[in-house]
């Protein structure tokens, strides 16, 4: 935090977000465990971890909309990306009896909008996130921007290689796995960042 910000007072409640922020790291850490446990290797080796993460990824995604309601106070996108969570949360309990059946055209409807809610539940956190670090630390706040880009990249980039394998196999397949790997470092990269915003906030309410 350089001089200039910690000469001027914040304009949100820095103790309450140090608090709930350290949650939403752990969170974060419990839903990366469940997604693993769900992953198709899982699956196929130990089909009963798979029931596992799935009740596991409900119950941490139901958890951080909670925690980010906690926090509504400090900025509405937090209020509308719980809600989202928990959508998300109810879809997925909606999804285990035609889990099996991934195939059908009910599945696939559900799924895409539950990706299509889930989408926005990020935008909605990643914005409330620099909303209440601009006062605190600037950069940081501006890294939540660019990393909400990145995002957006990924995942078009998906959808776009998905569609070019059809007609270009090879160049598709490229972008699927290019895109695949960011998703990833993304995913990395927002655990990393929610680990620095919980330290940043716990430092500057030490002060």
């Amino acid at each position: 935090v350089n001089q200039m910000q910690t000469e001027r007072k914040p304009t949100v409640n820095v103790p309450l977000l140090a608090k709930w922020t350290n949650i939403l790291f752990w969170l974060i850490i419990v839903s990366t465990v469940a997604k693993f446990l769900t992953s198709e290797n899982v699956t196929n080796a130990v089909p009963v971890l798979a029931f596992t993460g799935q009740i596991l990824n409900i119950a941490a995604t139901a958890a951080y909309g909670v925690v980010l309601m906690k926090i509504a106070s400090e900025s509405m996108h937090y209020r509308n990306s719980a809600i989202c969570c928990f959508i998300t949360a109810v879809v997925a309990v909606a999804m285990i009896p035609i889990s099996d059946d991934t195939e059908s055209f009910i599945a696939i409807s559900v799924v895409i909008v539950s990706v299509v809610i889930n989408m926005i539940g990020v935008y909605y956190e990643f914005m409330g996130h620099a909303d209440v670090l601009r006062d605190v630390d600037r950069t940081l706040s501006d890294k939540w921007f660019k990393l909400w880009k990145w995002y957006v990249g990924t995942f078009l980039g998906m959808i776009g290689g998905t569609v070019l394998a059809v007609m270009i196999p090879l160049i598709g397949m490229i972008i699927v796995l290019a895109s695949t790997i960011g998703t990833f470092v993304v995913s990395i990269v927002k655990i990393v960042y929610i680990y620095k915003m919980s330290k940043v906030f716990g430092k500057y309410s030490a002060q």
